[in-house]
């Protein structure tokens, strides 16, 4: 098992900019990026704060969908963390969630230095079919997709169980396996283990040794 979350350094990490178009990127992709993605509601803002131990850092809005630009926040290591708009929130008009879907679909296809993709679904929802696409999608632009499953911390054990099992179908259905997290940004649980991933994949030594079993 991994030390308690917040014994796992992570780079400092501040607020960098934010876009509305691709074509106001400039050059911003020719820095190694990270991005999260997932429907309104799914936690993204939380897991941001959690992950990077500021809570102020990306703002928890009360009314799902708020977020409707891509906002970029940079490590002190030069990485860039990416929260891109939630969709799928049940008022926001047809024509908003098309303009959504084409900003996410734009960004999949010329983000240069896209690393890893998280794609975050509440545990307490059914994984959408609509996810399982952009994880294939993802996959044949050689982009790394990781699937979160947020606020582990309100299923009961029985609850839990059958959230693995779906990843599991999920990872049937697609005929490849992908990293599966299941966490909690409010009790902390899981959050260490993904900081250590993300340091790892982007080949940032960290020198916090694992407890023994």
């Amino acid at each position: 098992m991994h030390k308690y979350s917040k014994e796992i350094p992570f780079p400092e990490t501040k607020f960098f900019t934010s876009i509305a178009k691709m074509d106001e990127k400039e050059d911003l992709d020719s820095v190694p990026s990270i991005a999260f993605m997932g429907r309104s509601n799914s936690g993204k803002s939380s897991l941001l704060n959690a992950l990077s131990n500021h809570r102020g850092l990306a703002k928890v809005s009360k009314t799902p969908g708020k977020t409707k630009l891509i906002n970029i926040f940079r490590t002190k290591v030069g990485f860039n963390l990416i929260d891109l708009p939630g969709f799928g929130y049940s008022k926001a008009s047809h024509k908003e969630h098309k303009e959504m879907m084409n900003l996410l679909e734009g960004f999949l296809n010329s983000w240069k230095q896209l690393k890893i993709l998280f794609i975050l679904c509440d545990s307490q929802r059914e994984f959408p079919e609509e996810e399982l696409s952009t994880i294939e999608v993802a996959m044949e632009k050689k982009i790394k997709p990781v699937v979160i499953r947020t606020k582990i911390d309100k299923l009961n054990q029985s609850g839990q169980h059958k959230v693995r099992s779906e990843m599991e179908a999920a990872m049937n259905e697609i005929g490849v396996p992908f990293r599966v997290f299941y966490l909690s940004a409010s009790t902390g649980r899981g959050i260490g283990e993904l900081r250590e991933f993300i340091l790892e994949s982007l080949g940032i030594q960290t020198n916090v040794s694992k407890l023994e079993p």
